[in-house]
């Protein structure tokens, strides 16, 4: 399976946009949910676009993130992983 994932970037910030682009997918492929640990495979295309340069990444991997995964459950990973900053209605 091929990955895509495309962002329109601003001409003077492709390479921050390449770098999300790229860290998205990598953590969407790894089954810890690691921004990093596939980004140097995702393969980058740049088309040209009204608003600057429309940067695609490819990466060919099956989607791994524990949020994709069958059977996963919001409530569930909640529960498992809780906020560790107070809600902001709860602040004085």
């Amino acid at each position: 399976m091929t990955l895509y994932y495309s962002r329109v970037s601003p001409r003077d910030a492709v390479p921050d946009v390449e770098a999300h682009v790229r860290a998205h997918l990598s953590a969407v492929a790894d089954g810890n949910d690691s921004p990093t640990s596939r980004a140097g495979e995702v393969r980058l295309r740049h088309d040209d676009h009204t608003e600057g340069v429309l940067v695609t990444g490819e990466l060919d991997a099956e989607p791994d993130a524990p949020y994709l995964r069958p059977g996963f459950t919001p409530e569930q990973d909640v529960e498992a992983n809780p906020l560790t900053v107070e809600p902001i209605g709860d602040r004085p």
